[in-house]
């Protein structure tokens, strides 16, 4: 399969309380020179290749001109399967919305985060419920039938029917994706560095639940962990990262990957920008993968997806053998209600969705050595 390529536009208007991400509060006039800059990159990465999928993540892509992001997808041979732009409430109008779709985006994803405003005013977001919900409109009367709504749930004191009212008032919208993430408040965000966090653990699980049973009765497909779809409507470019097929990332802190190495750009603007200047790449670090590496990778990803994976053929690429001691692990954790396997098929049940990270290190624990024996 052709590989995904991810472009990352960092500006912001403003930092949320809850991110961690490579995001820069600079001024207009630093988004073209940042964008002329992604397209030498590009150029000097010497990408010939077609993508299948084109994303624009952020910060805030929806922020930068649409001839800025036509300027970058023109950089690529071919006819991606699908272009997604990460936008924010507020920052899309119609002439933007149609130029979006005479240059090819076929996916947009709407950053509400809630639907409530004393949900948004406390994370910091800009927008109003009612800008969000007039937004989502606007695609629709621009002609987007893929469309994305992502939500955060566990925010600090959000009440339980606060968050049930949420996740109804998103499924009155009829959104054709429905991302949901649990608050994660990490270190180097606002919220980590003054040490607050989300609700309760106990309480998250309420959260997910109410939203998974409400998400099967409106017909969306749970496909994984975070994220629902019409069927059809899942997102092809995450479904590349999560099945393991190449990707390349291009502009500040952007990832890419290959089956054997993962690297990544500089995330200081300074240091992007100086690299780009003097014509050369902005990798600043990379990691060879060892097969034990890809071994955790492919039950990392393989877990997270609700089809789940097959543990023995993904071994047998990484030329290792199952153990008598990890099927005895497995049958452990499937006796105890995580995980199901039928001999082929390893799955996540769902009381494991919440504690994925936790199973899959009972898979792999204390290393895949333990339990895997690596062929000659």
């Amino acid at each position: 399969m052709r590989p995904g390529v991810y472009i990352h536009i960092p500006f912001c208007v403003q930092r949320c309380y809850y991110c961690a991400f490579a995001v820069t509060l600079d001024p207009e006039p630093a988004w073209n020179p940042y964008m002329e800059r992604v397209s030498r990159e590009i150029a000097i990465s010497g990408e010939p290749e077609s993508p299948e999928t084109i994303y624009f993540g952020g910060g805030t892509p929806s922020l930068v001109s649409p001839d800025a992001i036509e300027s970058l997808m023109t950089r690529f041979p071919g006819r991606p399967s699908e272009v997604t732009i990460e936008a924010n409430p507020a920052t899309l109008g119609r002439e933007k919305l149609e130029r979006y779709r005479a240059i090819g985006v076929t996916r947009i994803s709407l950053g509400v985060q809630s639907l409530e405003d004393e949900d948004l005013a406390k994370a910091g977001r800009l927008h109003t419920a009612r800008e969000a919900l007039a937004d989502f409109e606007s695609l629709r009367v621009a002609g987007f039938d893929n469309i994305n709504l992502d939500l955060i749930a566990g925010l600090p004191e959000q009440r339980l029917e606060t968050w049930i009212r949420n996740v109804d008032r998103a499924l009155d919208l009829g959104p054709d994706h429905i991302s949901i993430y649990m608050l994660d408040a990490e270190e180097r965000s606002q919220w980590g560095r003054k040490g607050l966090t989300g609700v309760a653990d106990e309480d998250f699980a309420r959260f997910y639940l109410e939203a998974v049973d409400r998400l099967a009765s409106a017909g969306y497909v749970h496909y994984e962990i975070s994220n629902w779809a019409r069927p059809g409507r899942e997102c092809r470019h995450n479904l590349q990262y999560w099945t393991g097929v190449p990707y390349r990332g291009f502009g500040l802190g952007a990832h890419s990957y290959t089956p054997y190495r993962r690297y990544w750009n500089a995330s200081s603007m300074t240091d992007y920008a100086r690299r780009i200047d003097a014509g050369e790449l902005p990798v600043v670090a990379e990691e060879q993968l060892t097969r034990e590496m890809r071994l955790e990778e492919a039950f990392m990803l393989g877990l997270r997806r609700m089809a789940g994976f097959n543990p023995g053929r993904a071994a047998e690429e990484l030329g290792v053998v199952l153990k008598p001691e990890w099927y005895a692990r497995v049958g452990e954790l499937q006796d105890a209600g995580w995980i199901e396997y039928d001999g082929s098929t390893l799955r996540l049940k769902p009381a494991g969705w919440l504690a994925a990270t936790s199973v899959i290190a009972e898979l792999l624990w204390p290393t895949p050595q333990s339990t895997f024996e690596a062929t000659p």
